[in-house]
């Protein structure tokens, strides 16, 4: 009897401290909307991943690392907003772990939906703060136009200058355009002088959430990944993908259903240009993904758009018949010393509408109406190119045309060719003008020519985008 006793005591031993850590790594909780729960919704750790049952109802296993449980919102529903930040997630304290966690949905009629990219704004006081502010008024006004269907915005990541101080105030300033910030880290987001990177994003994740997450609106599923990674080593990083995401992104994907579409989000983009997509090039390991390949794979179901920024310029790049880049210029121009980036991109954002699985866009210039989309020179004005007519066409991508016209005949298409937008090179001229004396005009490949047939001719410079948009500008020539 004795030895049995102590045969149980020992097995009890065994299995108890088992079965205690079991309960512990497990939450439970629901998903609902007005009170009633809601079906298939995601849930996760950014591990692990389950879906609500027919009740709204979830249990999850929680990792050890695990800071949030939060959930990719479902079509049709939206998330409670506070100061700018869409409130999708629940943070946990290390040895603290709630039994159970409950989120909260509003329906929302989301199949017509628009979201702009707003990549860069790099604010480091006070006073750029306020130069911010006229972006976001300008952002109020483009909303307007689209009464009738809502919108979201995603952060293409460096919200902040090294300046995580900011952040409230910044936030704040978000809050006035009347929608949820979906933000992505940059590198200017990270907490520096860490030992790794697994504790970079700390900083940015009090702020705004989770890191890498990913919510429905309509017939596209959006993705938000965290690319900069951290070496632990003063204020360098990488472009690179850890493998904890790539391993939560396959499980998030298998919940959407092939031929979606899926818009990812980024800081970082994940290739420059062809040559980048083909070779390795060392010097570029910290503009873009070094490996792009993974994620281009499991994209490969799926008709994506990557939305990236960090170069402060304007870049389309078409990696595969069903990937599209799209690296979007920065909201701060060339940080906040001129009215344009250092590629001529005028300051601004990306503005993209959703009609069910479809996307059209545009970039939108701060203060200029939505049909300024180029800036043509006469021959003359441009010191590179003295001898052509030539124009900046930042958001041009290869199903555009560029052409010119004389004296109302169209001469033909205008040649690409690589050099400086001649605005910015004035701009930038002046260094003693410059609170950051490195700024400088930069080449760019979105540059076109054309040598004019007639001296003295009326000319005008008419650009078609991809989605039959036609764009003019009448140049004087003498």
């Amino acid at each position: 009897m004795k030895r049995n006793i102590y045969l149980l005591f020992f097995l009890l031993m065994i299995v108890l401290p088992g079965f205690s850590a079991e309960q512990q790594s497990v939450i439970t909780g629901k998903v609902a909307c007005m009170g009633q729960g809601v079906e298939g919704v995601m849930v996760t750790d950014g591990h692990s991943v389950c879906v609500t049952d027919s009740k709204g109802k979830y249990r999850l296993p929680v990792n050890e690392d695990a800071r949030f449980i939060y959930i990719s919102s479902p079509s049709g529903y939206k998330v409670p907003v506070a100061n700018s930040v869409p409130q999708f997630f629940h943070s946990i304290t290390e040895g603290e772990m709630p039994r159970s966690l409950d989120f909260s949905l509003e329906k929302t009629n989301d199949k017509h939906h628009g979201f702009v990219v707003w990549a860069d704004p790099q604010v480091k006081s006070e006073k750029e703060l306020e130069q911010m502010k006229e972006v976001v008024s300008d952002l109020s006004k483009t909303l307007e136009s689209y009464p009738s269907i809502p919108f979201h915005a995603l952060g293409g990541g460096d919200i902040s200058g090294d300046n995580p101080g900011i952040y409230e105030n910044l936030k704040t300033a978000l809050s006035v355009s009347g929608i949820p910030f979906y933000q992505s880290m940059g590198n200017h987001d990270m907490s520096y002088n860490g030992r790794s990177n697994e504790l970079a994003s700390v900083v940015f994740e009090k702020h705004f959430g989770p890191a890498y997450y990913s919510f429905n609106r309509g017939e596209i599923h959006y993705v938000v990944l965290n690319d900069v990674f951290y070496i632990g080593r003063d204020y360098f990083y990488i472009g690179y993908l850890p493998e904890e995401q790539l391993a939560w992104l396959e499980k998030d994907l298998s919940l959407v259903k092939e031929g979606s579409t899926v818009v990812v989000a980024l800081h970082i983009p994940t290739t420059l240009d062809d040559a980048d997509l083909k070779t390795f090039n060392i010097k570029n390991i910290s503009l873009s993904v070094s490996n792009k390949k993974a994620l281009y794979n499991m994209l490969k179901p799926y008709q994506a758009h990557i939305v990236s920024g960090h170069m402060h310029e304007n870049s389309n790049v078409i990696i595969a018949s069903n990937i599209m880049e799209h690296n979007v210029s920065s909201v701060c121009g060339a940080w906040w010393q001129g009215p344009y980036a250092e590629d001529g991109t005028p300051r601004g954002y990306a503005v993209f509408e959703a009609n069910g699985s479809k996307l059209k866009w545009y970039f939108k210039s701060a203060g200029k109406p939505a049909s300024v989309q180029f800036r043509a020179y006469a021959p003359g004005a441009n010191p590179e190119q003295p001898e052509y007519l030539t124009a900046n066409v930042w958001n041009w991508d290869p199903e555009w045309k560029v052409y010119w016209y004389e004296n109302g005949q169209r001469m033909g298409e205008m040649e690409a060719y690589r050099g400086g937008d001649p605005e910015t090179n004035r701009a930038y001229a002046d260094k003693e003008k410059l609170a950051y004396k490195w700024i400088s005009s930069r080449p760019t490949n979105h540059m076109f020519r054309a040598k004019l047939n007639t001296s003295g001719a009326s000319v005008r410079v008419e650009v078609v985008d991809r989605f039959g948009q036609v764009y003019q500008q009448e140049i004087t020539n003498n």
